[in-house]
């Protein structure tokens, strides 16, 4: 029989009533036992990457360089630095004084996939909440456009919530995760290098299945970013519509 939750949530900002089983249900049970959470955000809080996939290979292909097999596997949680340099390996007539020119025309493109801006994931819609309404720190490493993940935390509401942790420009976010994760802190990513990082800090590491990562071990349990798309939720406030 499957366990079952039930809780109902009530803050400031709205109330929400929710059921769920299996792996979510786990970290519901256990919210109390966290004090800190470290979001990943693309492929965890949002699902982005087949628009990620999307910029890169329109930028590749203005360029005369049509990505063949499975090329967008190795750029999934890498800086776009370090994706750029893939591409070039692979054949992308480019260098590396290149890149700064390149990764602007893909963010440029990426902004307009995006369109209206970018829907807050199901995961992210219960546990933002439910980490928010139990007083937990949260915190968004990502390897991703800052200042676009600001503005999407924003526009759902969040920007009081979401604290996301500044980086330098094309350095990798493990340093970072290394730095911040610790035992009582629990994670939530989509690439395997980083959930080992944070599971070595002594964080709680939960994998985060979507469409571009089967690839991925993950860790068990792990959600799926889908995952509470039946859950019955009530939102005093206007709830934000992709």
């Amino acid at each position: 029989m499957k366990t079952r939750w039930v809780a109902t949530f009530s803050t400031r900002r709205s109330s929400l009533i929710m059921t769920s089983s299996g792996a979510l249900t786990q970290i519901l049970e256990r919210i109390k036992s966290f004090d800190k959470v470290i979001w990943d955000f693309d492929g965890v809080l949002s699902e982005t990457e087949v628009l990620h996939q999307e910029s890169y290979r329109r930028v590749a292909s203005d360029l005369c360089f049509v990505p063949t097999g499975d090329w967008y596997t190795p750029l999934i949680g890498n800086t776009a630095c370090n994706n750029w340099g893939t591409l070039i390996e692979c054949g992308l007539e480019a260098t590396v004084a290149d890149i700064p020119q390149l990764e602007a025309r893909r963010e440029q493109l990426f902004a307009s996939l995006a369109g209206a801006g970018l829907r807050l994931s199901n995961i992210g819609e219960i546990l933002v909440f439910a980490f928010d309404a139990a007083g937990i720190q949260q915190e968004v490493l990502s390897n991703g456009d800052l200042s676009l993940i600001a503005e999407s935390i924003g526009q759902w509401g969040y920007d009081g919530v979401l604290h996301v942790v500044e980086r330098q420009p094309d350095a990798d976010k493990l340093a970072l995760l290394e730095a911040r994760a610790r035992p009582g802190a629990i994670t939530f990513d989509d690439t395997d290098r980083y959930l080992r990082a944070a599971e070595q800090a002594g964080a709680h590491a939960v994998g985060v299945r979507h469409s571009h990562n089967s690839h991925c071990v993950l860790t068990n349990p792990a959600l799926n970013i889908d995952d509470g798309r039946d859950f019955p939720v009530r939102v005093a406030n206007e709830r934000l519509q992709s």
